[in-house]
């Protein structure tokens, strides 16, 4: 397990950090050999896929769970790929190797199962997350994105300039709630008010919790703003504000622009062609979307978005069962909204404007519809989104179960005398090429932290040792049927790098 967790680390530090300069990489990755075992394991589980049916050939059964031949070379191939490329003979031996791994990620499910992993609120939270992107993906691909997302030069080029990509503004803008607060900002800034303060009195809390408290937006194209905003934005003098406010679904803009510049066709034209793809697709999806509210019936309650938008913000929670949506199937209550706000999974009525308040409740209603017609659909019980689920589920449970089992069980002593002992014994470790050792006062937090996380490196490979022999009885490994996976290097030099999406 030890040499999976290390040269996962390896392949994951030189592509996370490959804008570094090779030599930093490398020390990189030397410095932190033996010390990132929790970061590994997570980006081992997440690799793994989940249990297939079980009329299919079973290599292993690892309690109720069958890890059937097709998911077997699968898991394999992408743990190969991320620690094992060492085996370069993919023998009856070497499957034995990576099927062991794959054996302890299951028992760290069992485990975690067992200590109440998946009675942790966050996990659950996470999983919940997990499993609506799966469900969403799946649902569009399916039933939403049927169309020919392709486009020619000639067509990029047209709408390119026709949607206004040529052009990106550098702004700051204040977004109120009705025009006269609007006129009245406008009024203020023309007569020297700092934009700041404005910014702080009058901006919505989305759009200050969104751009900042000094309302700076950043460089945008203007084909990404709301067309009401793209002339003013295009035309005004550069360092000047607009003098009348200007209405968009969000409100009354009041807004300065500092910058504008241009870009040529060609140097956008990669980036462009994925933009309007996904134009594309989000149209086709909003429709779908648009056709699912209606079949599903949704309907938003005006009275109790009302009563739940003036809750005051020293209340956590609230018992009202008066109701903020309803759709064919399911409703959304007060107190089921503030026990989402209890979990830390949506921001407190208070805290927001109404109009957020009422797009997020409209949001969460479309999820729960989105997951109901999924569900229908039985792409729940699709391999692929399974596997994406389960493998988030072995990450966290890994993560987990280390918080309780590693560190709970690695003493180590990081006294100054310790320090300085492993200091003198591994002092080239810390010495760089021009061959000056660093003084141990440079190096001593550093080395302290290297000694802890060998320590829980340790600690967490003698604990998946005793899970290994404590579920011994409940692991069955069929050897022929394993000597039948297909792993040739072939096959194993096509499989992307751990960490990359499937």
């Amino acid at each position: 397990m030890l040499r999976l967790y290390i040269l996962t680390l390896e392949i994951v530090t030189v592509t996370l950090v490959s804008s570094h300069p090779p030599n930093e990489i490398i020390a990189a990755i030397m410095r932190n050999r033996l010390t990132h075992s929790l970061l590994c394991l997570q980006l081992a589980a997440a690799v793994f896929g989940a249990p297939s049916p079980s009329t299919a050939q079973v290599v292993a059964r690892i309690g109720d769970v069958p890890l059937t031949l097709q998911d077997f070379e699968n898991r394999a191939r992408r743990l190969h790929s991320s620690g094992y490329q060492h085996l370069q003979t993919i023998d009856l031996n070497a499957k034995r190797q990576l099927l062991e791994d794959i054996i302890a990620q299951e028992l760290l499910v069992l485990e975690g199962r067992r200590q109440g992993a998946g009675d942790d609120p966050v996990i659950a939270a996470d999983l919940a997350r997990r499993e609506l992107r799966a469900l969403t993906k799946a649902l569009y691909e399916t039933q939403a994105l049927q169309g020919d997302y392709t486009s020619t030069e000639e067509q990029l080029r047209t709408r390119f300039f026709e949607q206004q990509y040529d052009v990106e503004v550098f702004t700051r803008q204040i977004v109120c709630a009705s025009e006269e607060e609007a006129r009245i900002v406008a009024d203020e800034l023309a007569a020297g008010a700092s934009f700041d303060t404005l910014v702080a009195r009058h901006s919505l809390p989305s759009v200050r919790q969104r751009f900042g408290s000094a309302g700076w937006t950043g460089w945008l194209r203007l084909g990404t703003l709301h067309k009401e905003l793209r002339e003013p934005l295009n035309t005004m003098p550069v360092d000047t504000y607009y003098p009348d406010p200007v209405k968009t679904s969000l409100g009354y803009h009041v807004f300065g622009l500092k910058a504008r510049r241009t870009f040529s066709f060609e140097s956008s034209v990669e980036s462009f062609r994925k933009k309007l793809r996904k134009q594309a697709e989000a149209k086709d999806i909003a429709a779908y979307v648009s056709t699912l509210r209606d079949r599903y019936a949704i309907e938003m309650d005006e009275e109790g978005l009302k009563t739940l938008a003036q809750i005051d913000s020293t209340e956590s929670t609230t018992a009202s069962d008066q109701t903020l949506a309803t759709w064919q199937g399911g409703q959304l209550t007060i107190s089921d909204y503030m026990d989402l706000v209890s979990a830390s999974q949506a921001s407190h009525p208070a805290r927001i404007d109404r109009p957020a308040l009422q797009r997020k409740i409209d949001s969460y209603v479309g999820q729960q519809v989105v997951m109901a017609e999924a569900r229908r659909l039985g792409l729940d019980r699709k391999p692929e989104v399974r596997r994406r689920i389960e493998g988030k589920r072995r990450e966290l449970f890994a993560t987990w179960l280390f918080e309780r089992e590693a560190k709970r069980r690695a003493q180590i002593d990081t006294s100054d005398a310790n320090v300085r002992r492993y200091y003198e014994e591994n002092v080239d470790l810390h010495t760089p090429k021009d061959g000056q050792a660093p003084e141990l006062a440079k190096v001593a937090s550093r080395i302290r932290s290297s000694m802890v996380r060998r320590a829980q490196t340790a600690a967490m490979d003698q604990f998946i040792a005793e899970l290994r022999e404590q579920f011994a009885d409940q692991i069955d490994i069929d050897e022929a049927v394993l000597d039948q996976a297909v792993l040739d290097q072939a096959v194993l030099d096509d499989i992307p790098p751990a960490g990359t999406a499937e």
